[in-house]
């Protein structure tokens, strides 16, 4: 059952963070590479090996931080807090069900997280780092971008906004309606 709702919350918030990438896939893989090189490099010392619970952390983390201010989101539909603070909600979920060592695990994904927002998205630190390189584009098949990284001098805010976007889901477009 641990490993259903994983993988819902998994597909949910990967989805709610593509929508940031606008048609930049192969960064996001970039960054996802970046993230999963730093959760397996914190927890060495642990000596940890399955890491997917960290990776669903960081990026529970990095999405929390581009959604707008004030979205809320909901803990198995029973507590409503703001999504900023999911990825230490399920800190303290693993602390409650696993332990210590779960919950520093996790925290290894909010540390990884936090590099990669912090990084990436809001300081100057590592923006070059976030564009993913030649190779990696060709191999997913993405153009190279048209202009400078999110957030660069010249280039859009360091929280992206497009006109109607959802957090999550698709826009399906304003449809017809039947029998009219």
């Amino acid at each position: 059952m641990n490993f259903i709702f994983d993988l819902a919350m998994q597909y949910r918030n990967a989805a709610a963070l593509e929508s940031y990438y606008d048609g930049r896939s192969a960064d996001l893989a970039w960054q996802l590479l970046f993230a999963s090189a730093s959760i397996i490099v914190l927890n060495i010392p642990l000596g940890t090996f399955v890491h997917t619970r960290a990776l669903m952390v960081a990026i529970s983390y990095v999405s929390g931080q581009l959604s707008p201010p004030g979205t809320q989101t909901s803990l198995w539909g029973i507590i409503s807090f703001p999504v900023r603070y999911f990825a230490y909600a399920l800190v303290a979920i693993d602390f409650i069900i696993g332990g210590k060592d779960a919950a520093l695990s996790a925290l290894t994904g909010i540390i990884a997280g936090h590099l990669w927002w912090w990084g990436v998205w809001e300081s100057r630190a590592l923006r070059e780092f976030g564009t993913a390189p030649g190779w990696l584009r060709a191999l997913i098949g993405t153009p190279p971008p048209p202009g400078p990284a999110p957030g660069a001098p010249g280039g859009s805010s360091s929280r992206p906004r497009r006109p109607g976007a959802q957090t999550a889901g698709y826009n399906w477009g304003s449809g017809s309606r039947l029998g009219g």
